[in-house]
């Protein structure tokens, strides 16, 4: 039997239990009293198609709104039911997810996509005056599980006759019987679709499907077939959570305590890019600060540790440093055990003496980070500890994918002939990654890596083609032997990482590979072995492929709790995830779209104990530096505990052909630090100080978050110049100067209060899953042909 819905509010989907009083029964039908299709493509958003005799649906980037006279259904339990659709073309459907819609909307009368004041589209429950549940971004604040709403999904019936039968779960109407539900989405589940010929490739992206809506042909209009349990009691109703928006209450950041700026100008910018109008600076104990000057000082002198950087140009830009005595960059790291207060110095510049001070406040950041800055890579070019060395001195993460589109692994164990792996030659290679032997002699001492990509994928240590049976649903896609091999290989690492005593860093599971890079190399198939989009996902087929992924990940991982293993998805889409991965993701990687459904993403978090990213790309040469710094405070305010740079390691001409993407620049004698990353390292520490407020202060970090982004410029916008591109960051001009000022406040405060040193403040890591408390879902029994 089933086992109970984990939580009220999502939908078990229950497979063969139609009752057996139903079968002989007659179905009523109820038809179609109100329907419309709406678009998420950007042009499209505010379109209505209310009076159109067509219905569309497009995977996740058209859909249907329909209802039903719902005084049809009072007082009644609904046991089964079906939506008929007729086709009006030559594509027909599979898999349909079918909603309750949580929210009020209205038909409207467009075709063509027409703004209608006062209709339902995609981004209104009526144009230019209610926002989809109060003030969602979009219809999915209001379906697939968000706003209270249930769903459910199941392959549609062969096509007869022109008639398509769809499986609706009895839930979804029970909710609008109940009035818990104003109306039914309908989406496309497979949307994108292929052929594969031997080694050819052909994709077909979002095929257009149509269907009679009520105002075309009467014989064809869509109805619902319902059959009853009359006199049986309705199903409770599920308990309403609202993912659009949490509450947040109002919070208030320390006012007035930080030093005064004075505007004495000396040609001096700091880490983040910004003039500078003193050389009186503040740092906490353990924290790590700069200056760029316009000239190299001939000499400098103070009672703390110091070092110089060279900073020649690539182009026009400044941003590679390379150590040097004579070094126009000065940079300080502050002793944990430095006396706390002011710390005179000065420089000497062509023989002219400057004073400059470093005060000390007295608190320290702790040496475990609590917020995570990754630096994200696809490869190292030789001296691999050394790049590492460099982000962790940085108080940074570098994590770099050790496999390709192939799923061929660059850095794995030797997998002997019988399945087992030979460990030595990758302990050799990880292992004091993992035991923080790497960074001893470094400031933050042996903290092992935050995170670390294990080498499993869908090809590895599995044979990916020789399991692959087809098909866009996972559950018939492999053979009991390729998950057998992937549940062996995840216990095996578990294993390991708890024997080697690997038990501080996060194991990442991570799947990168998607179809789509077949059709984007020439149309073959050997391309990648990805047969769904994993990195990214975008129709319910993606999500539900990594859902089966994950299941099976935690089924093998959970049986050794002391192993911090993980499994991470990086999702640009999470409007569409539903709840397809709770309980299955410890970590997810959200592109700009955290901006745009932070709600949403912080609800899920909460209930998983998820970690969160935001990833991105860092400042463009000749930008601001500061971005970066924003990118770090805005991503903390917003419920996440790291951002992730997409790409980080320079080409091997960065030195002299600008590239934005580099932030470790490779050099013969090993990686140099960029200006870039050390702005990456002071929005960090920044988030340091906001968490020891947070803790110290009482209150509560949605509120303090909330007031964080309230601060000049902090609201940013995502800049995107392709569908599948990472995106910039655009802040505001005012928000680097808020932030300078937010930084000495809260050092100002936190000095005050003194508190003792701690090894972490906050961690967010997440915890380890239990395979016994992901919710059931399974698909709806298939409608029997008509």
């Amino acid at each position: 039997m089933p086992r109970p819905l984990a939580r009220p509010a999502l939908l078990l989907l229950l497979a063969g239990t139609f009752s057996p009083a139903v079968h002989g029964a007659e179905p009523t039908r109820l038809e179609v009293t109100r329907d419309t299709w709406i678009s998420a493509y950007p042009t499209e958003t505010e379109g209505n198609n209310g009076g159109s005799p067509k219905l569309k649906l497009k995977g996740v980037q058209e859909l249907i709104l329909l209802d039903l006279d719902p005084a049809r259904l009072a007082g009644r339990r609904i046991v089964r039911a079906e939506l008929r659709l007729h086709l009006e073309g030559k594509e027909s459907l599979g898999r349909v997810t079918v909603s309750s819609v949580a929210d009020e909307w209205i038909e409207g009368g467009g075709t063509s996509y027409a703004k209608a004041p006062g209709a339902a589209c995609f981004g209104w429950a009526r144009l230019g005056e209610q926002r989809w549940a109060g003030h969602g971004a979009d219809v999915t604040a209001a379906i697939n599980g968000a706003g209270g709403s249930v769903w459910g999904f199941g392959d549609a019936s062969a096509v007869v006759d022109g008639w398509q039968s769809i499986p609706v779960d009895p839930r979804v109407l029970q909710a609008r019987a109940e009035g818990r539900s104003h109306g039914f989405a309908v989406m496309d589940d497979v949307g994108s679709e292929y052929t594969k010929e031997g080694n050819r490739f052909l994709y077909r992206p979002f095929p257009n499907r149509y269907f009679s809506s009520r105002e075309g042909k009467r014989a064809n209009a869509p109805h619902f077939l319902v059959w009853f349990e009359p006199g049986t009691p309705a199903l409770p109703a599920p308990a309403v959570v609202d993912v659009a928006r949490p509450p947040a209450p109002a919070g208030r950041l320390p006012e007035g305590a930080g030093p005064n700026l004075t505007p004495a100008t000396i040609g001096a910018t700091d880490e983040w890019g910004e003039t500078m109008t003193t050389l009186d600076l503040f740092a906490a104990k353990g924290e790590a600060l700069g200056f760029l000057l316009e000239e190299s000082p001939d000499q400098i002198a103070i009672d703390l540790p110091f070092r110089r950087y060279a900073a020649p140009k690539v182009g026009p830009h400044l941003d590679p440093l390379r150590p040097d005595e004579r070094g126009v960059f000065v940079e300080f790291q502050i002793p944990k055990n430095a006396r706390a207060g002011r710390h005179a110095g000065q420089l000497t510049l062509r023989g002219r003496t400057i004073p400059f001070s470093v005060t000390v406040w007295n608190f320290t950041l702790p040496d475990r980070l609590s917020f995570l800055a990754q630096m994200n890579g696809y490869g190292l070019p030789g001296q691999e500890h050394a790049y590492y060395r460099l982000a962790h001195e940085h108080r940074a993460t570098l994590n770099i994918l050790p496999y390709g589109w192939s799923g061929k692994t660059k850095l794995a164990p030797k997998v002997r002939p019988d399945g087992s792996f030979d460990w030595r030659s990758w302990d050799a290679q990880v292992g004091p990654l993992l035991d923080g032997s790497a960074f001893a002699d470094l400031p933050r001492g042996r903290v092992p890596v935050e995170a670390f990509y294990l080498p499993l994928n869908e090809n590895w240590p599995m044979d990916h083609e020789k399991s692959f049976r087809g098909g866009y649903w996972i559950e018939d896609a492999y053979d009991k032997a390729y998950w057998s091999a992937f549940r062996q290989a995840v216990g095996a690492f578990a294993r390991h990482f708890a024997e080697r005593g690997w038990t501080e860093s996060m194991g990442e599971f991570y799947l990168n590979n998607k179809v789509t890079f077949k059709q984007q190399r020439g149309g073959r198939w050997e391309v990648t072995t990805a047969p769904w989009v994993f990195d990214e996902p975008s129709n319910t087929q993606d999500f539900w492929a990594l859902r089966r992924f994950g299941q099976e990940f935690w089924r093998a991982a959970a049986e050794v709790p002391a192993a911090r293993l993980t499994f991470r998805c990086d999702i640009s889409r999470p409007q569409w995830q539903r709840d397809l991965l709770d309980g299955i993701t410890g970590v997810e990687v959200l592109s700009g779209s955290l901006r745009t459904y932070e709600g949403m993403v912080r609800a899920r978090a909460a209930r998983d104990r998820k970690l969160i990213y935001m990833y991105g790309s860092a400042n463009k040469l000749g930008t601001s530096r500061s971005t970066n710094v924003a990118w770090c405070v805005e991503t903390w305010a917003r419920g996440a505990d790291g951002v992730v740079p997409w790409q980080t390691i320079g080409k091997a001409d960065a030195w002299t052909q600008p590239d934005d993407l580099a932030l470790l620049y490779p050099g013969p004698d090993g990686p140099r630090p960029s200006l870039r990353l050390k702005s990456f390292r002071a929005g960090q520490q920044l988030v340091e100080y906001l968490t020891q407020y947070v803790a110290l202060s009482g209150q509560d970090r949605a509120a303090v978050g909330a007031a964080v982004l309230a601060l000049p410029g902090l609201q940013a916008r995502t800049l995107k110049r392709s569908e599948d591109d990472a995106g910039d960051s655009a802040f505001g001009a005012e928000s680097a100067r808020a932030l300078a000022r937010l930084r000495l406040e809260l050092g100002a405060w936190l000095d005050a209060q003194a508190p003792a040193p701690r090894e972490r403040w906050h961690d967010p890591r997440p915890p380890g899953l239990d395979p016994a408390k992901i919710p059931v879902i399974v698909p709806l029994p298939t409608p029997p042909t008509r």
